[in-house]
Formats: C-alpha cells, structure tokens, sequence
C-alpha cells in the first residue's frame, strides 16, 4: 500500500460541512419510522435506496419541508447541489486505446486528456455525485426535472464510459504484473495501479445508488435505457471487481508471504466490498451480494467464477482488533501499522465497512454485520468505540501532527442509528451536523440522522 497521503486528503476534501443550528424535537416522525420498519417483513422493491429504507425517505420527505434543524438545512444543502447539477454537462471518462492509460497518482492531472487512472477515478466520482444528487433530490422532493437529468448522466455515461478493467491490461493476479509495468510508486504504471483501480468503487456506489432511487419511487427509465444502464453498471462492477481481485487473488497465491496479512485486512477491500455491494442491489444480482456478504461464488465475464476469500466478515475479523490489550481493542489495521495519517485511514475503513453493512441491511435483510465478531473478536461497535476518543480530543493519535479527525463525526451518525449510545451521540455534537458526503450517501444527517 502507499505511503503517499493525496488521495486521502482528497477525501476528506470531498466531505462538504456546511454551518447551521441545533435540531429539534422529532418524536413523532422518528415514532412513525421505528413502527414502519418493525413491520417490514419483505426485501424493499419500492420507495428508498441503497442506503435509505422507504420508512426513512418518508421520513425525510417530511424532514425537508419544516423547518427543523439540521434537517432543514440538510435539505437546503441538497436541493443547492441538485439545482448546480441541473445544469452541468455529464463528462464520462473515455479512451479508445485503454493501452496507453498511466496511473498520475502524485500530482495533479490538468492536461484535459483522458489517459489516467486518476482521470478514471475522478471524473466518474464527480459525475456520480451529481447522479445521486439529483435522484435524492427527486425522491426528496417529487420534481421530476431532477429525475430525468439524473437519468441523463446515467445513460450518458453507459453510453460513453470506459471503465478500466486490469484485463484489459493482461493482468497477472500471482505475479502482480500487468501491462506496460513500471516500478516506483509515482511512475507510469506500478502494481499500485492495479490495487489503486478499486477506488472506481466511489462512482460505482452513487451511480448505483442514483439509479435505485430513481426505480424504487417511481421514474421508470425507457426499456432500453434501462437495459444499456444496467448493462453499464455490470461492466463497472467487473472493473471494480478486477482491481479487487488484485489484492484477494495475490494473496491466493502468496500465503506465505510477509505481505498476506496486508492482502487481507486493507482497506481496499472494503471499498471494493461496498461497490460491488451497491451494484448488486441495482442489478438485483444475489450471486454478486452473495460474494460480498458470505464469500460465496460471483462470475464475472472477464474473469469466470470466484468464491470470494475476502468478504465483509473476513475483512471485519482481520481488521479490526480484538483480545491483545486494553490499549488495542477496536483497533483498525490502518492505525496497527501507522499507515499515514493512523486514524484518519482507520476511520476510512471504518467508513467502507459501514456502507457494506448498512447495505446489507437495508437491501438483504441482514443487520447481523453490525456486530458480527470473528476469531479475533473485532467488532464495528469495537472501532466506533475506540475511534470515539480519538475525533473528542480525549486520545492522542501515534502520529503527533494527526489532530482530532472531527470531519469523520458524520460517520457517528450511522453508528448511533445502531447503538443509541451517549458516547457516540457525543461524537455527532463535536460540530454541526451539516455535512454532505460526496461518495456515498450525501445529506448524512436528512437521510438516517437521529434525534439528539
């Protein structure tokens, strides 16, 4: 894995905070919601999406038109981004020669040419957001203009993009060779392209996501769009799924190594997790939420059938840390190995770990990823807990210029919905609950915030 920070400090960028003032009472909204999902006794096929249930969006409908706060607010933050996106141009990301693709990890890539992995990566993380603002925006809200222009940035870009597939590279899992290979980590194209790919994953959670929330409240794309978008979503996901399998396939063939326990416990493979967790709910694919949830097998076109060695409670049992002291418990694999900086990686992981258990949830019925704990006995509860500390200022990070992570406090949000604990809704309060994710979820708060 590097060691070079940007693309972290690129996502915490990508976190938008926003000022406003404390929220109000709730009582009868959140009444109505936990009523509403203790009734639920079948899959959703209509109202929500992949990380709204129908009783929440119900519930945010409500939320967006009073004047509550942070939730009014929220909505405002919403509607501002789906109204700059009802006038930007989609801009898929494109090569006729995917050959001659470099990786342009370390420094910013202004040519205006489509050539690199960080042009792959970037634009398609742009463009999703707005896909799955607008959808938000239109299942929010009920005007269909948000919804068609959603409608056509995703058959846009399934007419247009080119996902990077490593197989289109010859890529060699055991050997971890691809195509025109160089050797430094800023270089053309090191290993670390083909590890670094996965994070095709962010535009492949809202371009999912967008695509959901359109189909379950009712704007129904053209049958051949639906068709083209599906299809695009598949071959997204079989790109994503490449660059996975660049970490689960290496450590195949390498148990023995030094290196395996990294191949296992990274946080690439809970962002790989997540998208394709994502992409089997628009494609109502249970093979593909099989090989995330339990490990089973997947068949991918461009790679044939694989049972998955690092599904979501094998990733959540090797990275999270349990049973070696009082001072470790909870901790992430990120922060065991100083990767830098320690706890804003681990709350990185936590963050992907969440969205694939949260997924679960609400698409498969299977809460159980919450606190599901391993041999080891990590737990998510376990690393909520710890990394508590770390964004209240209350512990120090092992790395003395890392201070508090207090723009993670978001995160908190999804923890407090499963344990109704003081401790994290302390989390939540270190600042204003106004923060709009762009690469998952949006308006955290709108959407599956709790009353504090």
């Amino acid at each position: 894995m590097t060691t070079d920070t940007r693309w972290l400090r690129a996502l915490v960028l990508g976190v938008v905070v926003v000022g406003g003032t404390a929220c109000g009472p709730e009582g009868a909204t959140d009444e109505a919601l936990s009523q509403a999902e203790a009734e639920a006794t079948a899959l959703p096929t209509a109202g929500g999406g992949i990380f709204i249930t129908a009783a929440e969006l119900t519930r945010a409908r409500t939320r967006a038109t009073a004047t509550t706060e942070p939730y009014a607010e929220n909505a405002r933050i919403l509607k501002g981004r789906a109204d700059a996106a009802l006038t930007a141009t989609p801009r898929p990301f494109r090569m006729t020669d995917v050959s001659t693709i470099t990786y342009h990890w370390c420094s910013p890539d202004t040519d205006g040419i489509d050539n690199s992995l960080a042009d792959a990566t970037g634009k398609f993380t742009d463009d999703a957001d707005r896909m799955r603002t607008l959808a938000l925006q239109y299942a929010v809200g009920g005007d269909t203009k948000y919804a068609a222009r959603a409608a056509l940035f995703l058959t846009t870009w399934a007419s247009q993009h080119t996902p990077v597939n490593l197989h289109d590279l010859h890529v060699d899992y055991a050997a971890a060779k691809l195509d025109g290979q160089t050797t430094d980590y800023c270089s053309d194209r090191p290993w670390n392209f083909a590890l670094d790919g996965v994070f095709q994953a962010y535009g492949l959670i809202n371009a999912s996501d967008a695509y959901v929330l359109l189909k379950r409240n009712g704007y129904a794309l053209p049958a051949a769009d639906d068709t083209a978008v599906r299809e695009w979503l598949r071959k997204t996901a079989e790109a994503v799924n490449s660059s996975f399998q660049a970490w689960t396939r290496w450590a195949d063939a390498h148990p023995t190594s030094s290196a395996f326990t990294r191949y296992r416990s990274d946080n690439h493979l809970s962002w790989g997790l997540a998208g394709l967790m994502a992409a089997s709910v628009a494609l109502q694919d249970t093979a593909l939420a099989g090989y995330v949830m339990d490990g089973t097998a997947w068949t991918d076109r461009r790679n044939g059938a694989y049972a998955n060695p690092s599904f979501i409670k094998d990733v959540i049992n090797r990275a999270i840390e349990s049973g070696t002291g009082t001072a470790n418990e909870g901790r992430v694999y990120e922060e065991k190995i100083l990767r830098d900086p320690p706890i804003g990686y681990s709350l990185f992981h936590l963050w992907a770990m969440s969205l694939v258990a949260r997924g679960a949830e609400v698409n498969y019925a299977r809460p159980g990823f919450w606190d599901y704990a391993g041999a080891g006995g990590g737990t998510l509860h376990k690393a909520y807990t710890r990394y508590a500390a770390f964004i209240l200022g209350e512990r120090a990070s092992p790395q003395a210029s890392e201070g508090p992570p207090k723009d993670y406090r978001w995160l908190y949000e999804l923890g407090f919905t499963k344990w109704r604990e003081a401790r994290l809704k302390s989390v939540i309060q270190v600042g204003t609950r106004n923060q709009y994710i762009v690469q998952s979820i949006g308006p955290v708060t709108l959407v599956v915030g709790e009353t504090l």
